[in-house]
């Protein structure tokens, strides 16, 4: 049954009365649905309101027009009214949020993806993955400031998709691939160009529609590719922390854009860590800058305990660091004269960036670290058997 009253359940209703709803509620959609209203109205009548400091759902400051409320913690007295509010801000991101249901809709289900013909020698056992970690579309960098190489929108999107056809050109016929955005595709989440919990200032190439037009594009080439070499093709996409909220829309617009394509299929999972099983082996992928590098093992195990317990081949693949290491503080895994060794079930690996050092980096001596995108070929039943490496 509706709480609200009879007077409220009209389509033409005043800025106070959907503010009043709104704060019985809690919940735009709602509001929406009871009052009749178009839910977009509902949120321009709640942004108004918190941007002129009266929403009695938080104290009375008020938040400047180009922001956006993404978390709060209110502090209440005995009665009920609120007297401190710790805010976090966003720029943009209710927009945003709007922005990517419209584009959503618009291109539901748009994507033609041709199937890979089938043939003697495919191997349905076989999982074949092309990672791109840190590849950090619409970063600015000189060689002449760096003494690294140059990096641009246009060169970023080039390097994702020629080591994807690199990488792809290596594998031995998989019945299906994977194709793993890692994190950080875009250099910054907004037009602020600064990353959000540190607030950073960033060299940015352009303006952040056309950067993002290039990581669309990219993306797009890259799994193309891996439906070329695969008759089912997964896509899971990372959250890094330079584009927390950019992947998040990033994989929804994705899964909306394939919606018809039964060959590939969108990761759609909350996780900060996604995951996926072949057979024996659970792959599980990360940004990698929020856990402890000797905690990963007791945290895949806790988080997937299931899959954990159904697979017989574990590898958890992370980036962030922007080049390739091996973890062994807790010996987790170690490296031997026959290559990687597991010693307590569990891979644990930072892949190369694919991306030129910006500025920051040279400045703090983080120069000469490999710049290459992974390959891997999972067999169902005796997990890893291959990996690779294309160089940008």
């Amino acid at each position: 049954m509706p709480i609200l009253p009879d007077k409220l359940m009209k389509k033409n209703v005043k800025h106070e009365q959907v503010i009043a709803a709104f704060a019985a509620l809690r919940n735009k959609s709602e509001v929406a649905r009871q009052l009749g209203m178009d839910a977009r109205t509902v949120y321009n009548h709640v942004k108004r309101a918190e941007e002129e400091g009266n929403a009695p759902w938080l104290t009375p400051a008020a938040i400047s027009p180009t922001m956006g409320l993404h978390k709060t913690t209110v502090q209440y007295d005995a009665d009920g009214n609120p007297i401190q509010e710790w805010r976090r801000l966003v720029p943009q991101s209710a927009d945003m949020e709007a922005f990517v249901d419209s584009l959503c809709e618009r291109i539901k289900g748009k994507a033609k993806v041709a199937k890979k013909r089938a043939t003697k020698t495919d191997n349905d056992d076989l999982l074949a993955e092309i990672a791109l970690y840190d590849t950090h579309v619409g970063m600015y960098a000189s060689k002449d400031e760096t003494n690294d190489s140059d990096y641009d929108c246009d060169i970023a999107s080039k390097r994702m998709v020629e080591t994807a056809e690199g990488l792809a050109s290596r594998f031995r016929k998989p019945g299906r691939a994977v194709v793993t955005f890692g994190g950080d595709i875009l250099h910054a989440d907004n037009r602020s160009n600064q990353t959000e919990k540190s607030g950073n200032v960033l060299d940015v190439d352009s303006r952040y529609h056309r950067v993002v037009d290039y990581a669309v594009a990219a993306c797009y080439d890259v799994v193309q590719i891996a439906a070329s070499v695969a008759h089912k093709v997964d896509v899971v996409v990372v959250e890094g922390n330079h584009d927390w909220h950019s992947c998040v829309w990033l994989a929804r617009v994705l899964s909306a854009f394939y919606a018809k394509c039964d060959n590939v299929n969108v990761v759609m999972q909350a996780s900060d860590r996604k995951h996926i099983i072949h057979g024996d082996n659970l792959l599980v992928w990360s940004h990698g800058d929020g856990v402890a590098a000797n905690q990963w093992q007791s945290v895949i195990a806790t988080e997937f305990a299931p899959q954990w317990g159904q697979t017989k081949h574990r590898h958890l693949k992370m980036g962030h660091v922007h080049h390739k290491k091996k973890n062994t503080p807790t010996r987790v895994i170690t490296q031997t004269q026959n290559g990687w060794e597991e010693q307590r079930g569990l891979l644990v690996e930072y892949l190369p960036a694919l991306c030129s050092s910006d500025a920051w980096h040279a400045e703090k001596g983080f120069l000469g670290s490999i710049r290459a995108a992974t390959g891997y070929e999972y067999h169902a039943k005796k997990g890893l058997v291959s990996r690779f490496y294309e160089h940008a």
